[in-house]
């Protein structure tokens, strides 16, 4: 099995026997610790590459969080607007305050924070692994109404 498998294995182990699942069957709420689980399973994702790390960058994590809101709201039909999620968000993170051409936004949903946290390593699959980002910013959240977790991480360059 070639490395990069091993890596995502790893990652996916992670979320399916890891900490999300030892912290017991509640659901995460939009206040709760945000992403921290999902920054793990990107950071085993992007294993021990050439790249380092990510490093975690608050207003990176706000503009998730902006964007996992602005999710929340359409899908609930709360909101006239379409979400905020942009696959390169760079007007987003202007407004923030970073200046870049250099993002991504990986999206996830599902019944349980892991197939959340799943469905985004499986859409950045070939983005995680990119050493031109060097930090992340997520947000994870449970919308009672629908019943998902709905689950977002910007990876950011300079």
């Amino acid at each position: 099995m070639s490395s990069g498998n091993q890596r995502w294995r790893g990652a996916l182990a992670l979320i399916i026997g890891g900490p999300i699942v030892a912290a017991g069957m509640a659901a995460p709420t939009a206040g709760a610790d945000p992403g921290s689980e999902v920054e793990q399973a990107v950071a085993t994702a992007r294993g021990a590459s050439s790249c380092g790390a990510l490093q975690h960058n608050a207003t990176v994590e706000q503009a998730a969080d902006i964007v996992n809101r602005s999710t929340a709201s359409y899908l609930d039909h709360s909101s006239g607007n379409v979400p905020a999620d942009d696959p390169k968000p760079t007007a987003l993170l202007r407004d923030l305050g970073i200046e870049t051409d250099n993002a991504i936004t990986l999206l996830g949903a599902g019944r349980n924070a892991p197939d959340a946290i799943k469905a985004l390593l499986l859409q950045g699959y070939k983005e995680i692994p990119n050493c031109s980002y060097a930090d992340i910013g997520t947000s994870l959240r449970f919308e009672e109404d629908t019943g998902f977790v709905i689950v977002t991480a910007i990876l950011v360059g300079p």
